[in-house]
């Protein structure tokens, strides 16, 4: 299935819509943009996200940022579901955006083939076909 970019950001984006829960509790569900990011090694949600589902932290890994910037950070363990795609138990950091970050440690589950040019993506859990 062929996805447009989303027009919200500069330049438009390869995003999907995200569905988390905690771990111990499936209620309350939170509905999230998620911005999938190549660059990014890690999965990463909203701070205001920890919050409301009542996240605890499972344990503290350094990380770095794109300034080269090493800190300490909790990860946070949580169920997302992407429509159309299987749930996944995802450990998690935090980021200050108000949308989900996709990183590779959830996008290698999937092909993804990113269309610049006319600004839209396939995803699938199979291997895509670029023949017309």
């Amino acid at each position: 299935m062929t996805i447009s970019y989303d027009f919200n950001h500069d330049p438009p984006a390869p995003v999907l819509v995200a569905v988390l829960t905690g771990m111990v509790h499936r209620r309350p569900q939170v509905r999230l943009p998620a911005l999938i990011d190549t660059g990014s090694d890690l999965t990463a949600i909203p701070h205001t996200v920890v919050k409301r589902l009542h996240l605890y932290a499972v344990a503290r890994i350094k990380v770095e940022g794109i300034d080269a910037y090493v800190t300490s950070t909790e990860i946070y363990t949580v169920r997302l579901a992407i429509t159309g795609q299987p749930v996944r138990e995802m450990e998690v950091v935090q980021t200050e955006q108000p949308f989900v970050i996709l990183g590779r440690d959830w996008l290698e589950h999937y092909y993804l083939l990113l269309n610049g040019p006319e600004r839209n993506f396939l995803l699938s859990d199979r291997p895509l076909s670029t023949e017309a």
